[in-house]
């Protein structure tokens, strides 16, 4: 679905430049020159570290910077275009390697797919999945959400691990086109198999209605994967898989709160515009918002009627790294999700979308941090609460996540514009970077996920030099002539 996402994209662009040609003043929308690398950082507002992420460049991989945007270390041959990659205290990286440069598929156990794996600092690998075909997420025993966290640091590469991966299959309920399906593994320390979880076997769980199933059965985003010659329908997408991990509720209440057990498993499903729990012990989704957030849909926890919950919360579009933030971590137990806004879902075809494939579609994003009995949203961040008059100057239409950091901020990535910004609770923007990492092909700094580690993860390195940096005024500011 990436693909096709950058493809529409690229349409965009090229009846943009056809505006140019004709009506030059007003084609162009936003910046062409801005300045990239770290561009706003106020240490003491700051919750102080590296950030990690990959470039989506092949050929430069993996890439780690300090607060001053400073590359302190480099994986050209770790995520060359996959993702995530993730630091563990040590200095040790997982993500995906390719044991040859055509294995990048991303599905389970296929010869053409890529390994995961955990390399120290020198770059050994220390703990290698074959053909795990991983696209999105995974995890380590002992972290629920593969960031750090106090008290649950991301350090055991050796225990169990939670693995997104895909497998075709195909199922008619859903559509008469094979399916590019949604697998998740969780794997032992000797990388057997111990639990395991196919989307497709659960789609009369997911409360779909009529006319969604309808379209979905017709156009179940049905493009190439990264397999040669395989196609699949992309139908559901999922992009994160996190356990929920210890948390207030299932602690108050085992019983009340079993939906919340520490073990269940929490997904984000992009194109259907849906988030799930999924009982760990059934496999069944024992939690679930969505497809639709309309004003009169009924949000009903524990037997007990929400009115206007979901009016409330608004529809949520296309979103992206779902997960419960940890027990440790200021908001523990509320649910954040990056809601990209874009273009997601099936339904009836309107002037929009033709096919009622992607038909809900909105021009801004949003993260939301919610409370998941009732839905309220408990904090959000946008450009509505930057006090921004235009909601698109804050928009990522894909990929994307946030992660709540000890400091009580939270470090998002606004991936489709290759920018992170760690912002406050009042949403002051306290660091922004901006990817200087340009594909050849598409020229664009997409970036999936990135993450913030604290200093003594990496003590290869230990703590940088900090130094502020103010932005110029804008209003002032001028990129001087030649000569």
């Amino acid at each position: 679905m990436d693909q096709n996402r950058r493809d529409f994209i690229k349409g965009v662009a090229v009846t943009t430049i056809a505006l140019a040609v004709t009506n030059p003043i007003k084609a162009l929308a936003f910046p062409t020159v801005f300045p990239h690398g770290t561009t706003i950082y106020n240490p003491e507002k700051c919750y102080n570290g590296f950030t990690v992420f990959g470039t989506e460049v092949v050929d430069q991989g993996t890439v780690m910077v300090n607060m001053n945007g400073d590359v302190v270390k480099q994986w050209n041959t770790i995520c060359q275009a996959e993702h995530p990659a993730k630091l563990l205290k040590g200095g040790y990286l997982a993500g995906t390697s390719r044991p040859a440069p055509d294995k990048k598929g991303r599905i389970w156990d296929d010869e053409h797919s890529t390994d995961l794996v955990v390399v120290d600092w020198d770059g050994n690998v220390v703990r290698k999945i074959p053909k795990a075909g991983m696209h999105h997420d995974y995890q380590f025993e002992g972290n629920p959400v593969g960031y750090h966290v106090p008290g649950m640091p991301v350090d055991n590469y050796k225990g169990k691990m939670l693995i997104l991966s895909h497998k075709m299959v195909k199922n008619a309920a859903i559509s008469d086109k094979d399916l590019y399906d949604d697998y998740i593994a969780e794997v032992d320390a000797d990388g057997k198999i111990i639990w395991e979880w196919l989307a497709s076997d659960h789609v009369e769980e997911m409360n779909f209605p009529e006319s969604f199933r309808k379209a979905m059965y017709k156009h179940p985003t049905y493009s190439m994967t990264r397999t040669p010659g395989v196609k699949g329908g992309d139908w559901i997408h999922v992009n994160a898989a996190s356990y929920l991990g210890p948390n207030k509720w299932y602690t108050e209440d085992p019983e009340l709160y079993k939906m919340f057990h520490p073990e269940n498993v929490i997904i984000s499903n992009r194109q259907t515009n849906t988030s799930c729990i999924i009982d760990k012990k059934s496999g069944k989704i024992v939690w679930q918002i969505g497809p639709l957030y309309y004003a009169d849909s009924k949000w009903v926890f524990n037997g007990k009627y929400y009115k206007r919950a979901y009016k409330r919360l608004g529809q949520i579009i296309g979103q992206h790294h779902t997960h419960m933030i940890p027990k440790g971590l200021p908001g523990e137990g509320n649910i954040m999700i990056y809601d990209n806004g874009g273009y997601a879902g099936y339904g009836p075809r309107n002037p929009g979308a033709h096919f009622g494939w992607s038909d809900a579609r909105r021009d801004y994003s949003r993260v939301i941090e919610i409370d998941p009995r009732t839905l309220k949203i408990v904090w959000e961040h946008s450009a509505k609460t930057m006090g921004l008059r235009n909601k698109y100057q804050f928009y990522s239409d894909y990929v994307s996540s946030a992660q709540r950091l000890p400091n009580g901020n939270t470090f998002i990535t606004n991936g489709a514009v290759g920018q992170f910004q760690e912002v406050t609770p009042d949403h002051e923007i306290v660091w922004e970077y901006i990817s200087p990492y340009y594909t050849k092909k598409g020229n664009y700094n997409l970036v999936y996920r990135a993450y913030r580690v604290p200093y003594d993860y990496v003590p290869q390195l230990g703590k940088q030099t900090e130094k502020a940096v103010i932005p110029p005024d804008r209003k002032t500011f001028r990129i001087k002539a030649q000569g």
